[in-house]
């Protein structure tokens, strides 16, 4: 009887142990996933940022001629990378990044309302919103926004 006893509670707590460490292995693993987002949203923000503000003599958010929708490589200001999807991420010369091939960076950038930064506007006020998502598996997991003016 007290080997069973002894039995039981050893598997009782080992079960307890496993749930722990199931536990910590998985606040792990979204830990590292979400440093990762956060790199890989940060690198396509800065690289965004360094663009111009506008393409000379453009009024659009788009693409301008020469530009490709499938490779960034000859992105020249900020509205090339409007609906921009990559899978995996890319190096700013359009190669994959290794080891990412589940990982999905999408921006946006839309005119806004200088007085309210979240209200879009129909066209070109001066300050432009950049919002850059990165996913995993398919779910966000990051998103950062920044502001460029064509301010000096």
């Amino acid at each position: 009887m007290e080997v069973a006893v002894s039995a039981l509670l050893v598997g009782l707590l080992l079960a307890a142990a496993m749930r722990t460490v199931r536990g910590s292995v998985l606040t792990q693993y979204k830990a590292a996933e979400r440093t990762t987002a956060q790199f890989l949203a940060e690198g396509l923000l800065t690289e965004i940022l360094a663009k111009d503000y506008k393409e000379a003599g453009s009024a659009t958010i788009a693409l301008d001629s020469g530009e490709s929708s499938t490779s960034k490589a000859n992105y020249d200001d900020v509205d090339d990378f409007h609906n921009w999807s990559e899978s995996p991420p890319q190096f700013a010369d359009g190669t994959p990044m290794p080891d990412l091939a589940e990982w999905r960076r999408s921006v946006e950038v839309v005119w806004v309302n200088p007085a309210d930064l979240r209200q879009t506007a129909a066209s070109d006020t001066g300050v432009k919103r950049i919002t850059v998502t990165v996913a995993h598996n398919n779910a966000t997991v990051a998103t950062r926004v920044a502001i460029r003016t064509d301010a000096p």
